[in-house]
């Protein structure tokens, strides 16, 4: 697997990680727009699907490089941080199991149906996704992330590898929380006394590497 990352040259060092990470959201944001509009969607999903299942090869690069939500998410949040706006925090009743599984798996559900529109007589004329933009503009970016996204509930599959994860340096953290708090899925826990970043809701948005002042959030290819 480690082939597949020295394939793509995706570097470890963050400013250049960073201007990948860029262009391939910006690219993946296009792609979306450019397949709504030719009302080729089915495409666009079976596409999404594909990688979402590849997480279980490689983790989740399809969050963190590929996937259109996470670039508008990283997008609009630079526009509201710079407004000093904050998004309204995801009520406790999404966090529920038995309020968003059925929610994301109905999500996964209209999904299969859309890509087998692709080879059998079935139509859904509504570009559903687009719920995802309005959620993520208005409330925590964890809502869409960790508890409605049918994708992400492909990738709570267990990962083979998960590539480019952040990983903090318990031996250089001074424990001062910062990285948790601004982790915009809460991925990182306090276990131990140590923090933790979870595999499981990490996007690899790398803003806890980018706000660490003590250089201990390293990233590294690691086993699921």
């Amino acid at each position: 697997m480690e082939i597949f990352i020295s394939y793509f040259k995706i570097p470890k060092n963050m400013k250049a990680r960073k201007i990948i990470q860029a262009l391939t959201l910006v690219i993946s944001i296009m792609a979306f727009v450019f397949f709504i509009k030719a009302k080729k969607e089915a495409i666009l999903l079976l596409w999404m699907l594909s990688f979402s299942f590849a997480s279980v090869l490689f983790g989740k690069l399809f969050c963190g490089y590929f996937c259109p939500f996470q670039a508008f998410d990283k997008g609009w949040g630079y526009v509201l941080n710079k407004l000093n706006i904050k998004k309204i925090n995801t009520p406790s009743i999404f966090k529920k199991a038995y309020v968003y599984y059925p929610i994301s798996l109905i999500l996964l559900a209209l999904v299969v149906i859309k890509i087998s529109s692709l080879i059998i007589p079935v139509k859904i004329k509504i570009p559903f996704l687009i719920v995802a933009f309005p959620i993520l503009a208005i409330f925590a970016s964890d809502l869409w992330h960790n508890y409605l996204c049918p994708f992400g509930l492909v990738m709570r599959l267990p990962a083979l590898r998960r590539f480019l994860m952040p990983e903090i340096d318990s031996s250089k953290c001074t424990e001062c929380n910062i990285c948790l708090k601004i982790c915009p899925t809460e991925a990182i826990e306090i276990n131990n006394k140590k923090l933790n970043i979870l595999d499981s809701k990490c996007i690899l948005c790398y803003q806890c590497e980018k706000i660490c002042k003590f250089d201990s959030v390293k990233i590294k290819t690691k086993g699921g």
